[in-house]
């Protein structure tokens, strides 16, 4: 130990940050050195940044609400999921996250390695998938809520964008009818102690639109890119914005802008009758869309994709065709559930029946790969509106 601490330290945390969190987690109990060396700010950085361009720290957190017999609340349980960590060529392995199972929280968002997750009470906390650190950020004593997590490149931290949506009660009480008001909070994880409203004049009141009460029937309604939070929403005061569009936040200074849909799904109905996603691909915004053929099973699948130019500010769409063989899994799966992986490719997870399939698709070669998932088949029947699919990534940022 002697001999490894006179090493320079640009030298051990060039070494360290190439072991994967669990390593760490370990190497952090060696001694006092490694523990002050690997919990640091500097080493998370580097750490994290390093993650990102490793496809054996990518992989997938998958969350489902079990429906157990009643009486039972209903629970949720976690997966992950890493394509680099297969032995079959054909099946993916399932890995259950225990300590996220030993208390009821429902998945808000993700960021990197990170998720942001609440309980019915109001408690909300911060959590690491690969260490199992977390930390809980005050309590929230509104009803209606969205959570969604950031990681904020100028001050190198994560934040929490929070929107409420309240009874206006004298806009109510004057119009008998009912009016509600919408404010955003931020919470900087590890720097503040409340949460901050958000209420400058450039900034307007919004309500992102949740997995369960979209209009495209899927969880994937927001998603983080390069310092900016890009959500759904169409429930704003903003005459002008009264149809489905984009809200843009700047996560370092706190601002909002508004990108309009391409003008074939800015109708509402278009998005209600397919399977829809906001996903990054190619460092840019994209919305994906799943067409199906018509009730007589008529005609080819195609798979939609829209990415956010955002120099010229305008919509670049391909359409993609879904093989024949995979059509019926497509056509009449229960959900469909949207992510990217380390290549920028289109992965797709598949609940068929009471069976869980990933489809995945290389948009420049338009080769298709299709794998059964295995690990989850122990599970009884759950709700598939309760089906999430997240990217996260393996470091050992520190939240504090």
């Amino acid at each position: 130990m002697a001999g490894v601490s006179t090493l320079p330290q640009e030298i051990l945390m060039e070494i360290l940050s190439k072991l994967p969190a669990k390593s760490l987690v370990r190497f952090r109990c060696v001694s006092k050195f490694f523990c002050a060396l690997i919990a640091g700010h500097g080493f998370g950085v580097l750490n994290r940044s390093l993650s990102l361009t490793l496809p054996s720290r990518a992989g997938f957190l998958i969350s489902i609400e079990v429906r157990p017999p009643h009486p039972a609340p209903y629970r949720r349980v976690y997966y992950t999921l890493n394509f680099s960590e297969e032995e079959n060529p054909r099946r993916l392995q399932a890995n259950r996250v225990g300590f996220l199972d030993a208390e009821p929280f429902l998945l808000s968002s993700s960021s990197d390695g990170l998720i942001c997750v609440s309980k019915p009470n109001g408690d909300v906390a911060v959590c690491n998938v690969s260490t199992g650190q977390r930390i809980f950020l005050p309590r929230i004593q509104y009803k209606d809520y969205t959570l969604l997590l950031a990681y904020d490149s100028q001050s190198k931290r994560y934040k929490v964008l929070m929107s409420t949506q309240m009874i206006d009660q004298e806009s109510s009480t004057r119009n008998k009818l009912t009016y509600y008001e919408y404010k955003q909070w931020v919470f900087t994880v590890g720097v503040d102690r409340s949460w901050r409203e958000i209420n400058d004049y450039y900034s307007f009141p919004f309500y992102p639109i949740d997995g369960i009460n979209s209009p495209c029937n899927c969880s994937n309604t927001s998603v983080y890119i390069d310092g900016v939070i890009y959500s759904y929403n169409m429930q704003t005061k903003h005459s002008m914005f009264r149809r489905l569009h984009i809200v843009a936040f700047e996560v370092g200074c706190e601002s909002f802008s508004v990108i309009t849909l391409p003008d074939q799904v800015s109708s509402q109905s278009y998005l209600f009758f397919t399977k829809s996603a906001l996903l990054e691909v190619g460092g840019r915004l994209a919305i994906v869309h799943v067409r199906v053929p018509d009730l007589f099973g008529e005609g080819l699948c195609y798979m939609d994709v829209w990415t956010w130019e955002k120099s010229k500010k305008c919509w670049e769409k391909i359409i993609v065709t879904i093989p024949l063989e995979w059509h019926r899994i497509i056509c009449y799966a229960s959900s469909l559930r949207f992510a990217t992986n380390h290549d920028g490719e289109i992965v797709l997870l598949c609940i068929y029946g009471e069976q869980f399939f990933i489809l995945v698709c290389n948009l420049t070669s338009e080769v298709w790969r299709k794998f059964d998932l295995s690990g989850v088949e122990d599970l009884p029947i759950f709700s598939c509106w309760e089906v999430t699919l997240h990217n996260v990534v393996d470091h050992v940022f520190p939240l504090e």
